[in-house]
């Protein structure tokens, strides 16, 4: 089975991230582990993020429901999360520069996936345009010192690296 049929037939964050693994060694050369996902309802224009250093990829849960519900099934929920985590976990590699970032997603998802997949296209021409039906309700900046409600997904990675010998 091909790393796009794997990823329409995938069943959660964790099956879905190792493909994002998997697609970017054999397209980079690189990998990491030990990392976690979190979900929290942030502001409409931040659709995932990973802050350099952690090992935390925190994604939109309110852009991801909207998705959830939108989509025509599961193979465009699967290419949303794709390539929403492909997107941040080559920040977590140490791709800092948006704009290289979004070529990497572009030129990954086209090499591993094909043109034709949502996940491509989400990468080529933005969530937006992809899912026309989602109504971004701006609002505005978070203002409150409350952190947004946040969830930490269990088992997401399950490949960890010993560092006791």
């Amino acid at each position: 089975m091909n790393t796009s049929e794997s990823l329409d037939r995938s069943f959660n964050f964790s099956e879905v991230f190792q493909l994002v693994k998997t697609s970017v060694k054999s397209s980079l050369g690189r990998r990491r582990t030990g990392l976690m996902l979190g979900l929290a309802d942030l502001p409409e224009y931040i659709g995932a993020f990973h802050q350099i250093g952690s090992n935390f990829i925190v994604m939109n849960r309110l852009l991801l429901d909207q998705v959830t519900h939108i989509a025509k099934d599961r193979r465009q929920v699967n290419a949303y999360v794709y390539y929403t985590l492909l997107h941040e976990y080559l920040h977590t590699l140490g791709y800092v520069d948006e704009g290289q970032v979004r070529k990497l997603t572009r030129e990954i998802c086209g090499r591993i996936l094909g043109p034709d997949h949502p996940a491509t296209k989400l990468a080529v021409d933005g969530p937006a345009i992809v899912f026309p039906e989602m109504s971004f309700q701006h609002h505005g900046e978070l203002r409150t010192r409350r952190l947004p409600k946040f969830e930490i997904v269990k088992e997401f990675e399950k490949e960890y690296r010993n560092y006791v010998a």
